[in-house]
């Protein structure tokens, strides 16, 4: 098996921190804070988040506190969620006290990492909802504590991070009041298992400290086989399927180590072809809807990655849930719920508790051109963001390119320091488009160092053909036409 590493991202200037983090394109609904009145006193307690739809399209939030598990009523009134239910669970023994969640058929299932009354997966019943509360199901004691769990909807059958020797823990789920294992990862298997995924019979395991995401056959559930390992340089922590099930990304929970994105359409062939990371340089987990990776990335808060492209992922949407600092320390944002059918969006966040989000599904686009002053290149321009701050810099024949969210967006041009201009951009969804940059309205169109009428004759013709280049537009309306011609003849008979 071979693997190609390529870098994309300048990794030396989040670990330096040149960039703070910025929040846009996502717009806050309600932020419930109280949940972290109940936290220890080292401010822990809030652990993940998970969603709920119920028969009438009410949807739920359900996150982890101190002492248990709360569900949020957010459909009702998103502008302040409603408490429902208090599920207490154990919490004793977890300095972070992790909970975490899945739903299937109507039942929500709970493991944790704490000891205490009521150890084991808890089986919470929530079709009562909307009229009655839920109702609370026998615990699964077949596993005591556990970090993780995840649920194959379409076999119905529940995987659940254990103890080595038996790695993960396979349970049925058709009888929500009587689960039963029906099989396990065990030894090698699955070894250090943290996190699993899987879809159409694959099981994607992230294995923590074996450093690596293995991939294993589940089509027999007694005999799982393996089928390809990709490395983890950091500890593998946790992966998610893109939907078309061509790429596969890998989350490290590691200072330093990016979002990955691996293309597993050959398991004989795996490449890493993608990666992301934030300011802080610490995601924690990864969930991938649509385009869209949804990472939970601690201090920085909730990014949103656009993955259309999986070659060059672009950060397209972000908000810092946690306001004190960009360190790169276990604090902040622990988990991102996306998979809602009102574009609403769950964060929970350890210190500031839940977060609902609305987000219009703002794509990446692609830009790229030269910077030209006075028919010459300009080098070692900075091409500075109004809307998060990032800067893109010319290279010495003057060019430019980079990936953006979509919308007109206004850049800074800055050069030796100092602020020269500002330029709007339309960066266009899902597109790659030429866009040049004119400094000074010199109407030397053709770069020769001369204004006269080959410039006119040049305007003239991208006119006639009806072909639009911005460097041609000399009063900056977005169109070509005599406009321009007479700003051009002006400029010359100045001369």
């Amino acid at each position: 098996m071979q693997f190609k590493y390529r870098y994309i991202y300048l990794i030396f200037l989040f670990l330096t921190g040149v960039w703070s983090a910025e929040s846009y394109n996502l717009e806050l609904v309600s932020n419930i804070e109280s949940i972290t009145e109940s936290n220890s006193s080292s401010d822990f307690g809030v652990s993940d988040v998970w969603g709920y739809t119920d028969e009438t399209g009410i949807e739920y939030a359900i996150v982890g506190y101190r002492y248990g598990t709360f569900i949020f009523d957010v459909s009702s009134d998103p502008s302040s969620p409603l408490l429902v239910a208090d599920i207490l669970g154990p919490s004793n023994g977890d300095y972070y006290y992790h909970r975490d969640y899945k739903t299937y058929n109507d039942h929500l299932y709970i493991v944790n990492e704490m000891s205490g009354a009521d150890e084991g997966m808890q089986v919470i019943d929530l079709s009562p909802l909307p009229e009655l509360p839920p109702i609370k199901r026998p615990t699964y004691t077949g596993i005591s504590q556990s970090h993780n769990l995840w649920i194959d909807e379409e076999l119905g059958y529940a995987f659940i991070e254990n103890q080595y020797q038996e790695n993960v823990h396979i349970v049925s789920l058709q009888n929500p009041d009587f689960p039963y294992q029906i099989s396990s990862l065990s030894y090698l298997d699955g070894e250090n298992c943290h996190d699993v995924f899987t879809e159409n019979n694959i099981a994607y395991i992230s294995e923590g400290y074996s450093y690596e995401f293995g991939v294993y056959d589940i089509s027999n559930i007694l005999s799982p086989v393996k089928l390809a390992s990709i490395p983890s340089f950091g500890y593998a922590h946790n992966a998610w399927l893109n939907e078309s099930g061509t790429h596969l990304v890998t989350g490290e929970e590691t200072v330093g180590m990016t979002v990955k994105i691996w293309d597993i359409q050959d398991l004989d062939n795996i490449n890493l072809v993608g990666e992301y990371l934030g300011e802080n340089s610490l995601a924690h987990n990864v969930h991938v809807k649509g385009d869209f990776i949804y990472i939970s990335h601690y201090t920085t808060g909730i990014k949103i990655v656009d993955i259309f492209n999986p070659s060059d992922p672009i950060e397209v949407a972000a908000f810092d849930t946690f306001h004190d600092d960009d360190n790169n320390g276990f604090y902040g944002c622990w988990g991102a719920y996306p998979f809602t059918s009102n574009n609403y969006i769950y964060a929970s966040d350890m210190q500031y508790g839940l977060f609902v989000f609305a987000f219009n599904n703002i794509k990446a686009g692609w830009i790229y051109g030269r910077v030209i002053d006075q028919g010459f290149p300009v080098s070692g321009l900075e091409i500075r963001s109004t809307l998060n701050g990032r800067t893109f810099i010319t290279d010495l024949s003057g060019e430019y390119s980079f990936g953006f969210p979509e919308g007109e967006q206004e850049f800074e041009l800055y050069l030796d320091g100092d602020l020269i201009s500002t330029q709007n951009i339309t960066i266009y969804p899902h597109q790659n488009t030429e866009f040049n940059i004119l400094l000074g309205l010199n109407g030397d169109l053709n770069g020769d160092g001369i204004q006269n009428i080959l410039d006119i004759i040049l305007l003239s013709s991208q006119i006639l053909l009806n072909e639009y280049n911005n460097s041609y537009d000399l009063n900056n309306d977005q169109q070509l036409n005599i406009l321009d011609i007479i700003i051009l003849v002006n400029i010359i008979l100045d001369i």
